[in-house]
C-alpha cells in the first residue's frame, strides 16, 4: 500500500489515478511500485520551478501516469453504462 493520508487516497482515486498491479500492490496508474513511491515522496518538493528545471526522472514519471491516467479514463468513458436490472 502506497504511503497516503486518507484524504489523499480518497482523491486519487476519485480521479482515477490509483490501481493495482498484478501483484496486488496498490500504484500510481502507468507506474510500478517503486516509481510511485519515487513519484509520491518527490511530489510533496516538487513544484513549477523543479518541473521546468530539472528532474527528469520525476518529469518522465509525471508524463507516463498522466498518459497511462488518460488512457484509463478514456477507456472507462468509452464502456457503455449498465442499466440497473
Amino acid at each position: 500500500m502506497l504511503n497516503l493520508s486518507n484524504q489523499g487516497r480518497n482523491f486519487l482515486n476519485n480521479v482515477g489515478a490509483l490501481s493495482i498491479d498484478e501483484d496486488g500492490d496498490e500504484i500510481l496508474i502507468g507506474l510500478t511500485v517503486l516509481e510511485s513511491d519515487y513519484f509520491l515522496m518527490h511530489q510533496e518538493e516538487t513544484d513549477q520551478r523543479m518541473i521546468q528545471s530539472g528532474s527528469l526522472r520525476f518529469h518522465t514519471l509525471m508524463q507516463r501516469h498522466l498518459i497511462a491516467r488518460r488512457a484509463a479514463l478514456d477507456l472507462k468513458a468509452s464502456r457503455p453504462a449498465l442499466s440497473p436490472g
